[in-house]
C-alpha cells in the first residue's frame, strides 16, 4: 500500500466514524510485495511463530514497506524470551548487557536481530538519559518506549496485518513526524533522536512536529553527552545516503552540526562532495565514510597546517602533525576506526602530491592503493573551492587512460 492509498483508506475510516475505540490498535491488511521482504526475515518469523510465540516485523522496515521502499534492515520483536528465541536456532547468539537481545546468523556479516517485547519502564540519571531499560513487556508496552510514531508500527506476516497503536500509519499518509510521548523528555532520555528526526525527514520528504522542531533547537547541546563511539554510526547513517546534503543543512540549521563535526564548515568542496556521494548511491557505486570525513575536516587540516608550518621547517612532517591534530579533535566527538583515520590521512598527504605533478613519481602514484580515492578527492576541489587545480586534473585523468 503506498502513502497515497494510505491516504485514502484514512479519508474513508475517519469520515464513516471508524475510529478505533481508545487504547485499541488501527489494525490494517496490507499484502507487501515479497520481493521487498528480506526472505531470511521471513524464515525467522515463521520459525518464532509456529513455536506459539507472538512475532513482527517492527519499526523502520514497515515504514519502508508501506511506502514502496526496499528496506535495508529487518528487526523482529516477539514475546518470546532471549533465551527461548536462542534455542529455535541453532546459528544465533545472546547479545547486550543492559538489555538481552538475539542474532540470529545466516553468514559472518549477515544476521537479523530478534528482540523481547520491552515494558517501556526506564530508570534515568540526573541529567534525564535513559540508564537502565530492560524490563519485559507486552506489544502494547513496547510500542510506547519506540520514538516516533512513524517507527512504531508492526506486521503480522501470517495475517497480513499492520498493527498501529500510535497513529503512525495516519503520519505517513499525512507526511509528518511525531514524537510517542513528551520531545523535550524523549530528547532528553536519549538526545540522538534529534538528528535521526532530522533523517527521517529528509529521507521521507516529512515535515517535523513543531513540538520536535522546538526541542530541537532548545535542545541541540544534548547531543554532546553522547559517546564519539556510538556518533560514528549514526554519522554513516546520516551522509551515506540519497539525500546526504539536505541532511548537512538541516543539522547546521538546528544547531546539531558542531556537536558532530565542530571543526566543519559549510563550503562548495562540502556540497559538492555529499551531493556525490548521493549520485554514486543511485547508481549503485560503493561508497566510504573515509571520503567524506576527510572532505568535511580538510578545512581544518590546512587551518592546522598553516599554524605548524611556521615554527616546522619539514613540510612533511607538519603535514603529518596538522592531519593528526585534524583527526584526534575530530574523535572527540565522533569516534573512527584507525583504518578509517588511516584512508583519510593518506588521501590528505596525496593531494600535495597529485598538484605538483612529477614526471618520475607519476606510476608510484597511480598505483598507490589510495590513488582513485585521493583523485576523486582532487577532481571535486577542482570543480568547487580550488579551480586552478583542473590542469593538474585533466593531467591525472589523462594518466589513467
Amino acid at each position: 500500500m503506498s502513502a497515497c492509498n494510505l491516504k485514502n483508506f484514512f479519508k474513508r475510516m475517519f469520515t464513516k466514524g471508524e475510529k478505533p475505540a481508545t487504547g485499541e490498535p488501527v489494525r490494517q491488511f496490507i499484502e507487501f510485495d515479497k520481493n521487498l521482504i528480506d526472505k531470511n526475515a521471513i524464515k525467522v518469523v515463521s520459525i518464532i511463530h509456529k513455536a506459539g510465540y507472538e512475532v513482527y516485523l517492527v519499526g523502520g522496515c514497515v515504514r519502508d514497506l508501506l511506502l514502496d521502499l526496499k528496506p535495508k534492515d529487518f528487526d523482529i520483536a516477539t514475546n518470546a524470551k532471549p533465551e527461548q528465541v536462542n534455542k529455535l536456532f541453532k546459528r544465533s547468539r545472546l547479545i547486550g548487557r543492559r538489555f538481552r537481545l538475539v542474532h540470529v546468523l545466516f553468514s559472518a556479516r549477515d544476521f537479523l536481530e530478534v528482540a523481547t517485547f520491552r515494558s517501556g519502564k526506564v530508570q534515568t540519571a540526573k541529567n534525564g538519559v535513559i540508564v537502565r531499560d530492560n524490563h519485559y513487556g507486552r506489544i502494547e508496552d513496547d510500542v510506547m518506549r519506540r520514538d516516533f510514531n512513524i517507527n512504531a508500527l508492526y506486521y503480522d506476516l501470517q495475517k497480513k496485518e499492520v498493527i498501529d497503536y500510535v497513529g503512525g500509519l495516519k503520519d505517513i499518509a499525512a507526511g509528518e513526524i511525531h514524537m510517542i510521548g513528551n520531545a523535550k523528555k524523549r530528547f532528553a532520555e536519549d538526545p540522538v533522536r534529534m538528528i535521526r528526526a532530522i533523517r527521517f525527514a529528509e529521507k521521507l520528504g516529512s515535515e517535523m512536529s513543531e513540538e520536535i522542531k522546538t526541542a530541537i533547537f532548545k535542545q541541540a547541546h544534548l547531543l554532546g553527552n553522547i559517546s564519539s563511539a556510538r556518533l560514528y554510526e549514526e554519522c554513516i547513517k546520516l551522509f551515506q545516503n540519497e539525500y546526504s546534503f539536505a541532511v548537512y543543512e538541516q543539522l547546521e540549521e538546528y544547531g546539531l552540526l558542531k556537536y558532530l563535526f565542530k571543526q566543519t564548515h559549510k563550503n562548495d568542496f562540502i556540497k559538492k562532495a555529499c551531493n556525490n556521494t548521493s549520485e554514486r548511491i543511485k547508481l549503485g557505486k560503493p561508497v566510504t565514510p573515509a571520503f567524506l570525513f576527510a572532505v568535511f575536516l580538510w578545512q581544518a587540516q590546512n587551518e592546522r597546517f598553516a599554524l605548524i608550518k611556521r615554527k616546522q621547517r619539514s613540510f612533511h612532517l607538519a603535514q603529518l602533525q596538522a592531519c593528526d591534530e585534524a583527526i584526534v579533535n575530530q574523535i572527540k566527538q565522533v569516534s573512527m576506526p584507525r583504518y578509517l583515520t588511516s584512508k583519510i590521512k593518506d588521501v590528505w598527504m596525496m593531494q600535495s602530491k597529485l598538484e605538483k605533478i612529477q614526471p618520475k613519481k607519476v606510476q608510484s602514484l597511480l598505483d598507490n592503493r589510495s590513488f582513485r580515492m585521493a583523485y576523486d578527492f582532487l577532481l571535486l576541489r577542482s570543480q568547487s573551492i580550488n579551480p586552478e587545480l583542473k590542469k593538474a586534473v585533466d593531467f591525472w585523468t589523462k594518466a589513467q587512460e
